[in-house]
């Protein structure tokens, strides 16, 4: 895929320098709104640790107060200068890692704890925290920094992280100082806790700016998330996607439309760059039933971006796509029946442009095809009869083996005439390819040649097995590869001509013009003697490949010792003879009998049998006069060295081959061979 170029948004904030700690993930559940012991009143029993009566004190620090010098034993505590006040009527128990919420390493002294903290006060949150949350933020970064800067406090801490980390982690909250936690926990990358948090105190009624705060490090909590998915490689763009967009749904739903706008601006306009991305990812999806819900907003997505585009005039998609380029990549992603359906939907306003109008026509092809809903076809005519009438010039798309070259002037005469075919009107058919008429505007020389070239053996002279022939090659060439649910698809012609649905439909067409049962009938008719001599230029082939490699009875093989036909004792024209009798003229023919020659000049004997054999697979080529065969062979074969025998060796090996069969007068022969593994 290619690499997106992503807005300023993903650069807002430093990468986190290291991983949430995995217990906090594991132990820590918090809600809010639940009466369990994570919230908690006055006279409840705290499950926190003496760092949280320690950070408690804390809480009640000036935002001035200057950090003490932990060097100086003769500076006192902040916190025992202050006179007590009443405890909080309720709090919220948080996992506060001092550590972590400095973005500071255990191995860093006093100094660089220090420095730590200053770095966090010095770039304070930029977007729209009330003054209150920002008090609470420096209190705990203070009472962190004056923890792990102090050695003795300090090593009753790491102690406690050892001992009892939960008790260790855990602090009872004050309530109004939560946002400010909340917006320290997001700072330190513990996205999944905050949005816990958050969630559960959103289910209650809040002071405004309270819930504009939780609001905000929830929105930012969405941020990094999908920050971290789009760091991946590759990229996961549906899921960074998503989290924006509930980024933004939050601040504009549950927060305000003030809050934070710059913030709102710079999610929105990520959202517009990835979001052509993510679409096509969510129509990527696999088609199973499971993965349903995730196309279909893909396909409401596509809608959204190409409708947008298509109506102004705009011909630019977001993400650096034209818009006939995000459609094509858009398309094969989809289904032939998806397409229809997008384009029938699009308004009337937006004019649909040629590409699109040729791609639904062939949708509409492959519909009619493998739902066996002949009345397609003349949906698809009528959008190439539009085509035509345009003069459009083809896209590369529609090249095959009966197109001359990509810059021909196409006026879909090929595409009209397999359409009347489809519908078993033959003379159409040939009328619209000029088979009749050299003089035809739309006669086009190669596919006369290939429809001829294919229809010697026609008793009939009506060209039609050359017709049925370019109908299969334009439906396994053009039309099926755009699809998803058709690109492998293996179809007969017979099967469709042959349909119930078609034949009635074919029925209600007799007397208009020709016969189309009887062409229908035909076609079937060609497709079974097809199939038929398909299947005996399968099995002769085969029988040529097992001429070289026979199945092991006793010591047979392709050149025996003394009892087998091809040993050193069988004379050269016997040899010879059953080379070429497997063997066509050429490289590989001279290549076995130069090997035979040098056996023989050494004394030596090689001995081969056959153990197994098994055809992986049999591609015959359009013409039948040429095939590929893949086949896995087992053999065994020693050698034996009469003038020499430390020479002598044997080997039992399996490996996988591939062969070159071509059709001659006396038979399939081979012309080429190459091992593919072993």
């Amino acid at each position: 895929m290619a690499s997106l170029k992503l807005s300023p948004f993903f650069s807002l904030r430093q990468p986190k320098p290291f991983s949430p700690l995995p217990i906090l993930k594991k132990t820590t559940t918090i809600s809010a709104a639940s009466s369990s012991s994570s919230i908690t009143g006055a006279n409840s029993t705290f499950p926190g640790s003496k760092w949280a009566d320690r950070l408690l004190g804390d809480f009640h620090f000036l935002p001035a107060t200057p950090i003490p010098d932990i060097s100086d034993p003769n500076s006192p505590s902040s916190a025992a200068t202050l006179p007590p006040l009443a405890p909080p009527d309720r709090y919220v128990s948080l996992p506060l890692d001092f550590y972590q919420v400095l973005g500071a390493e255990s191995h860093f002294l006093g100094d660089g704890i220090r420095r730590a903290y200053e770095a966090r006060v010095s770039k304070p949150p930029q977007y729209g925290f009330s003054q209150d949350a920002l008090i609470s933020r420096r209190q705990i970064l203070q009472a962190a920094c004056e923890t792990l800067a102090d050695a003795k406090s300090r090593r009753d801490y790491n102690q406690g992280l050892v001992d009892a980390p939960e008790d260790t982690i855990l602090t009872d909250v004050p309530f109004e100082k939560v946002p400010g936690a909340l917006c320290v926990l997001q700072e330190a990358g513990e996205a999944e806790i905050t949005l816990q948090i958050g969630e559960g105190l959103l289910r209650e009624r809040l002071p405004k700016l309270f819930k504009q705060d939780v609001v905000l490090a929830m929105a930012l909590a969405y941020v990094d998330m999908s920050r971290d998915a789009m760091s991946l490689s590759p990229p996961d763009i549906i899921r960074g996607c998503e989290v924006l967009e509930r980024a933004l749904k939050l601040l504009q739903e549950e927060g305000a439309s003030s809050l934070a706008p710059d913030l709102q601006a710079q999610i929105d306009e990520t959202l517009e760059e990835i979001t052509p991305r993510c679409v096509l990812e969510l129509l990527a999806l696999p088609l199973d039933f499971e993965f349903k819900t995730e196309r279909e907003e893909g396909l409401q997505g596509l809608r959204n971006i190409l409708w947008a585009v298509g109506g102004g005039g705009a011909a630019a998609v977001a993400g650096g796509f034209t818009r006939e380029d995000y459609m094509n990549e858009a398309f094969l992603r989809m289904t032939a029946s998806e397409q229809v359906d997008l384009f029938v939907a699009t308004p009337s306003n937006i004019p649909a442009e040629s590409f699109e109008v040729y791609g639904v026509a062939l949708a509409l092809v492959a519909q009619a095809f493998i739902g066996k809903k002949p009345h397609l076809i003349k949906d698809a005519d009528n959008l190439f009869q539009q085509l035509q009438q345009t003069k459009v010039t083809a896209v590369g798309n529609s090249i095959s083996v009966y197109t001359p070259t990509q810059t021909r002037e196409v006026d879909f005469a090929l595409e009209r005439g397999l359409c009347s075919l489809l519908v078993g009107e033959l003379d159409e058919c040939r009328s619209w390819l000029g088979l009749d008429n050299v003089t035809s505007p739309y006669r086009d020389p190669s596919i006369v040649e290939f429809v001829l070239e294919n229809s010697k053996e026609d008793a009939d002279d009506d060209q039609l097995p050359g017709l049925c022939k370019l109908l299969e090659a334009w439906l396994m060439e053009v039309v099926f590869p755009r699809f998803r649910d058709t690109n492998d698809l293996r179809f007969k012609l017979g099967d469709y001509y042959d349909d119930p649905t078609v034949l009635k439909y074919l029925e209600r067409l007799e007397g208009v013009g020709g016969s189309p049962l009887a062409a229908a009938a035909a076609i079937v008719k060609i497709g079974a003697e097809a199939t038929a001599v398909l299947d005996s230029v399968k099995a002769s082939a085969l029988e040529a490949l097992r001429k070289v490699f026979p199945p092991s009875q006793g010591k047979e093989s392709l050149i025996r010792h003394e009892d087998t036909a091809f040993s050193n004792s069988a004379s050269a024209e016997e040899r010879e003879q059953f080379y070429e009798s497997v063997v066509n003229d050429g490289q590989m023919l001279q290549i076995w009998k130069d090997r035979a020659a040098e056996i023989a000049n050494h004394g030596w004997f090689w001995e081969y049998k056959l153990l197994n054999l098994t055809i992986e697979s049999l591609t015959v080529k359009l013409d039948g006069r040429r095939a590929t065969v893949e086949a896995t062979i087992e053999e065994s074969a020693s050698l034996t060295d009469l003038a020499h025998p430390e020479n002598n060796n044997s080997y039992n090996k399996s490996y996988t081959t591939r062969y070159e069969l071509s059709h001659s007068p006396s038979g399939w022969k081979i012309t080429e061979g190459a091992v593919l593994r072993s």
